[in-house]
């Protein structure tokens, strides 16, 4: 069935680069450094190379069913049932991503800023913020992405180019470090902690059939991820070259202690810290809304339902419970790293997969 056109190439690369930069950009530098020290940001290079791969093939499938989403395709790939099972694991995946996002959310702001309120109020308020987005249509999904992503994106550059007054460069060497005497498996394990930062860049799959150009899904998907890339690398050249190795060890949220060491000392806005949060928060929406959406529309394509706005609501208390199960902040990032790298093969693996039968398909049908 034909889609209503209605994003632009540049509603998909601003839509893909806001939904990538989530609640993971506050302690993704520490867990990197964890496994690889000084290593670090050229491991974050590779995860955006590896996911950008990723990204080929999903906005080379969407090419070539411009009129169906990733769902919609691959159940004429790999057949009805295997398709719906597919689409099951992906949405329960996706709510457990939207799950985990908003309690780190309730654990940040808690610790934070607001000392007193529960941490089940401050969870619940995000993720009712997100139920109430996700009843939007595709056109109005994308365009709050897209609405979002100056917020997002320029104030923490001007946050981290005032943090640099206290960077020491020595803090950086040895800058080839994750090339001498990292054991592989720590090369892989930070590589792979970085990558699964980007899974939600299959909304890709969902985006291209609702384009006016679906033609430029490729390069607008290139562009999108390698913005969003490059954003964690800076930030984690710069949280490494403030802080070092030692003192990254010793702090939870490197990024958001980043932000405590800009100032504007002759403005009238002293500490950037507050500005800061108030940038994560909006990345932090825009994440938990993509990955929402992700699930709420996969299970709507599972049930064949015309209209998703009653499963935003139904999704709800699924989410709440989810972000209830990690007992405390140490196993919720237990949790968050399992569930990453499962979340990694899934979003990497099966759009892999699709390509194979694809091409295996056309290639049978032109013999």
């Amino acid at each position: 069935m034909q889609k209503p056109k209605s994003v632009t190439a540049v509603q998909l690369t601003m839509s893909i680069g806001t939904s990538i930069i989530g609640v993971g950009i506050l302690a993704f530098p520490r867990i990197t450094v964890e496994y690889v020290r000084t290593g670090a940001p050229f491991a974050a290079a590779f995860a955006m190379l590896l996911m950008m791969c990723g990204g080929i093939v999903v906005a080379y499938l969407g090419k070539q069913y411009p009129n169906q989403t990733i769902f919609e395709y691959a159940d004429g790939l790999v057949g009805k049932w295997l398709g719906k099972l597919m689409t099951v694991v992906i949405g329960c995946y996706f709510l457990e991503l939207a799950a985990l996002a908003s309690r780190e959310f309730g654990e940040v702001v808690v610790t934070s800023v607001l000392q007193r309120t529960p941490i089940s109020v401050t969870v619940f308020v995000m993720i009712l913020l997100a139920t109430i987005a996700c009843r939007s249509d595709v056109a109005v999904f994308s365009r709050i992405l897209t609405f979002y992503m100056p917020f997002v994106y320029f104030p923490a550059l001007i946050i981290v180019v005032l943090s640099l007054k206290s960077a020491q460069l020595t803090n950086l060497m040895p800058i080839l470090g994750l090339f001498h005497g990292q054991p592989l498996s720590n090369i892989t394990e930070s590589i792979m902690v970085v990558a699964s930062l980007f899974t939600n860049y299959l909304i890709v799959g969902l985006l291209v059939p609702f384009m006016y150009r679906p033609g430029k899904a490729i390069k607008s998907t290139l562009v999108g991820m390698g913005i969003a890339g490059m954003l964690y690398i800076i930030l984690m050249f710069a949280t490494l070259s403030v802080f070092g190795i030692e003192e990254m060890n010793n702090l939870l949220w490197p990024t958001l202690e980043l932000a405590k060491t800009a100032a504007l000392p002759t403005f009238f806005v002293e500490r950037l810290d507050p500005v800061f949060l108030a940038v994560w928060v909006t990345a932090v929406f825009s994440a938990i809304f993509a990955a929402y959406y992700l699930a709420i529309q996969a299970f709507g394509h599972l049930f064949e339902l015309k209209s998703h706005r009653s499963l935003s609501l139904l999704a709800m208390p699924v989410i709440l419970a989810l972000a209830k199960q990690p007992a405390d902040i140490v196993m919720l990032y237990q949790v968050v790293q399992q569930v990453g790298i499962i979340g990694l093969c899934l979003t990497l693996g099966y759009p892999l997969i699709l390509l194979i039968v694809h091409v295996s398909k056309t290639a049978r049908v032109k013999s």
